[in-house]
Order: C-alpha cells, then structure tokens, then sequence
C-alpha cells in the first residue's frame, strides 16, 4: 500500500486541477461521485502493479 502513495497527488490533480476536467459538464455530486470512484480506482491499480508487481520482481516464489 505504501509503495502507491506517490501515485495519490498525480491521480488527485489529474482529477481536480487538470484543465481538461473530467466530468466538468455533469451535476456537482455525480461530478464529486465520479471523481472519488476513478480516485479509488487509480490507487487500486497503483496497488495491484507497484505492490504486487514489485514483489513478484524481488521475489517470484513468494508472491504468489
């Protein structure tokens, strides 16, 4: 988990501060909903490849 945190500033930018603002068009809270679930989704991800992808790497027998 600790491994993704340096994805979580990048993926909050992209989604807030970006000037091309995904969702800009829609309601506040179907803008607020989407924003947070792609934000989950960004760091499960980040999780998924750096956590486990990096283990496998230092270590292919344990990971799996």
């Amino acid at each position: 988990m600790l491994r993704s945190l340096p994805v979580l500033p990048v993926a909050i930018w992209t989604l807030w501060y970006e000037k091309s603002r995904p969702f800009e068009r829609q309601p506040a809270r179907r803008r607020a909903a989407s924003r947070i679930l792609l934000l989950v989704l960004v760091m499960a991800f980040a999780v998924a490849v750096l956590g486990i992808g990096l283990n496998w790497l230092y270590d292919p027998n344990r990971v799996i």
